[in-house]
């Protein structure tokens, strides 16, 4: 996650830290704030490194405030007007990080093309339901629903298949 510049004013060099997800953004309290504040970081972005921009916030924080939900539909409607923004989830993300691509090349980038064709029965419909402990937790009994096997231990940050091996 990039950090968003939360100032009001960009010209203006007033210390403030940035924030990593916009509903923690505690200064923006109105709709223009928010609208400023999406257009100064598409363009920090833009004209920078090019980084994607992730708008990362919680649903209920856009449903409590009216105003910055109408914002947010007026940036995408204007962002969709462009030939040079795409909004993709997280996983195409990480694909482009993968296979970078040229702007003017994007519209037939392979990996955004393919679609998730679900057929059938899910895997399993009853998942096996885990009790496991971690070493990160002592004493701690974390259940873990899965359709494969029970692992050994809760899978961790250090251990993430949970067969209790460090990652390092």
């Amino acid at each position: 996650m990039n950090e968003l510049d939360r100032r009001d004013d960009p010209n203006f060099d007033e210390s403030l830290p940035g924030c990593h997800m916009v509903d923690s953004c505690s200064n923006i309290q109105t709709g223009e704030q928010f609208a400023r504040l999406l257009r100064h970081n598409l363009g920090r972005h833009s004209n920078s490194n090019r980084a994607p921009l992730g708008l990362h916030f919680h649903a209920s924080w856009l449903k409590s405030k009216k105003e910055f939900k109408d914002e947010l539909i007026k940036f995408i409607e204007e962002m969709l007007d462009r030939n040079d923004v795409y909004f993709v989830t997280m996983l195409q993300v990480i694909q482009w990080m993968q296979n970078p691509t040229e702007l003017t090349s994007l519209r037939d980038f392979q990996e955004w093309k393919e679609k998730c064709d679900v057929k059938g029965q899910p895997y399993c419909s009853l998942p096996n339901a885990c009790p496991l402990t971690t070493r990160e937790l002592p004493g701690e009994t974390l259940r873990l629903f899965t359709c494969m096997e029970c692992p050994n231990n809760y899978p961790w940050i250090l251990d993430p298949t949970g067969d209790g091996f460090s990652a390092k």
